[in-house]
């Protein structure tokens, strides 16, 4: 039985804090795993975009069956908060594990690199999942729901400003001439932060959509109601090509700030320099997480989603001729890179839970772990092809690593990585918007009519073919 009571600040902190447990360590990869691996701990660029893409085809098997599993898992704490707590120490040891560095020969440590980034992505599945699924099933107001994405980003953003902000002066701190003790050390603490949090998270929220798990339907018959639900194929799209965006963008930033602003690495390494422009959009985000809540409650996201991802094409392109030493100018352009992206995520993750109320609107089954399983892998999928372009072109344009001046290739590559990447990427995600029908007045349809199956359900009336309870089934289907 489900309730849609107002949730607490307190509840929508606590949902935020799981995201940010998750993303402490997720922007630790994205920000610092493609210069960790070519630069400290010594893989060329090619090996390194060629293992993000090959770990990624385990997903295919480990994402939607960690979304079955979840669905059919029976606890008196819910089907996917005990899920926090359980992963969380092996998360937080798989961490400090990717980014160790072992004595091994070069083809050893390539093994070594695969096998704990594999597992690491492997935990964040076990987590991530469950924890996204967690957002569809926290309440049935939409608008409540879309506040509580709102605290989540703005929280996770913070965790990722931790990252940005401290890393490098980590790595420096603890590692001192060792950057590769340096990292190690850094990711401990970072781990141990995050495992504080999943277990805050799990303490302070609750499952109020309990779906019926229904022990007689089969694994692969959810599948097939997952990849007939329309709306979820088209957010699935939208989410691989988000992750592709800021995924590239991450990538590069490091590239650019080290070697390309004012001048060169001899005069833009000092770890001030680079910590600042990663900040700068981490910044950003923060402040658009913010944003995003304030412009839900005013006016419509799909419109909202559509307009600000044409504004981010707007801002990569002018970003990609203006020089990298303009600090004054590159320095704005890059916190509105970061407020505009972070501000459509709440409502690109929203889209998420109501594909999975449109699903078993229409279907009259809800899947909700299988859903958002889906999603998670297109975005990891994302994440896998944006990790392998960047190195695979960093190797293309002949960037070579530590090498204080850059070819005009590799200059120019790594300026396109930067902005023109991702803004295609926001081009397509514009495009695709259209296609996306679930807009306010869908949703409250589709709500009220879930209610009213619910309680034709407790009253054990017949129940309505779900074909038959709006006719706007056979307008969305």
């Amino acid at each position: 039985m489900s309730t849609a009571r107002k949730l607490s600040v307190a509840e929508k902190i606590g949902f935020g804090m799981g995201d940010a447990a998750c993303g402490i360590v997720y922007s630790s990869v994205t920000m610092f795993l493609t210069y960790f691996y070519t630069d400290i701990y010594g893989l060329s660029a090619a090996a390194v975009g060629i293992m993000f893409l090959v770990t990624r085809v385990l997903d295919a098997i480990t994402d939607p069956l960690t979304g079955l599993v979840a669905d059919r898992v029976r606890t008196r704490w819910g089907h996917f908060r005990p899920w926090l707590i359980w992963f969380a120490i092996p998360y937080a040891v798989l961490a400090v594990l990717t980014f160790t560095t072992p004595d091994f020969g070069e083809s050893g440590k390539l093994l070594y690199a695969y096998i704990t980034y594999t597992l690491l992505m492997l935990c964040y599945t076990f987590i991530n999942i469950p924890y996204c699924a967690l957002g569809g099933v926290i309440t049935t107001d939409e608008k409540d729901r879309l506040s509580a994405q709102s605290y989540r980003f703005t929280i996770s953003s913070l965790a990722g400003l931790v990252v940005s902000v401290a890393t490098l002066f980590l790595v420096d701190w603890l590692g001192k001439e060792n950057k590769q003790f340096g990292f190690q050390a850094t990711m401990a603490i970072m781990g141990t932060l995050a495992v504080i949090m999943l277990f805050f998270c799990f303490f302070s929220t609750s499952e109020r959509v309990r779906p019926k798990v229904e022990t007689n339907s089969s694994m692969m018959d959810d599948l097939r109601i997952l990849l007939a639900n329309d709306q979820w194929r088209i957010v699935a799209v939208i989410t691989f090509f988000s992750s592709m965006a800021g995924v590239m963008r991450s990538a590069a930033t490091l590239y650019y700030a080290t070697y390309l602003m004012l001048g060169g690495i001899e005069s833009a390494a000092g770890t001030a320099m680079k910590s600042a422009f990663v900040s700068t959009s981490v910044v950003g985000t923060i402040i658009g997480s913010i944003a995003a809540g304030y412009l839900a409650q005013r006016y419509r996201a799909v419109s909202l989603f559509k307009n600000i991802n044409l504004l981010l094409v707007v801002i990569g392109v002018v970003m990609f001729f203006v020089p990298p030493t303009w600090l004054a100018v590159v320095f704005p352009l890059y916190f509105l890179v970061g407020f505009f992206h972070q501000m459509y995520q709440p409502f690109k993750w929203n889209m998420m839970a109501n594909a999975a109320d449109y699903g078993e609107w229409k279907f009259g089954r809800r899947i909700t772990g299988l859903s958002f399983s889906g999603n998670l892998f297109a975005l990891k999928m994302g994440m896998a092809v944006a990790g392998a372009f960047v190195g695979f072109s960093l190797g293309w344009f002949g960037y070579q690593a530590g090498n204080p001046t850059q070819t005009m290739l590799a200059t120019n590559g790594i300026i396109g990585l930067l902005t023109i990447g991702p803004s295609i990427s926001y081009f397509i995600l514009y495009w695709l918007s259209r296609f996306y029908t679930l807009d306010d007045k869908m949703m409250s349809q589709i709500q009220r009519d879930l209610a009213h199956r619910e309680q034709a359900e407790e009253i054990n009336t017949p129940e309505v073919t779900p074909a038959l309870i709006s006719t706007g089934a056979n307008n969305h289907g």
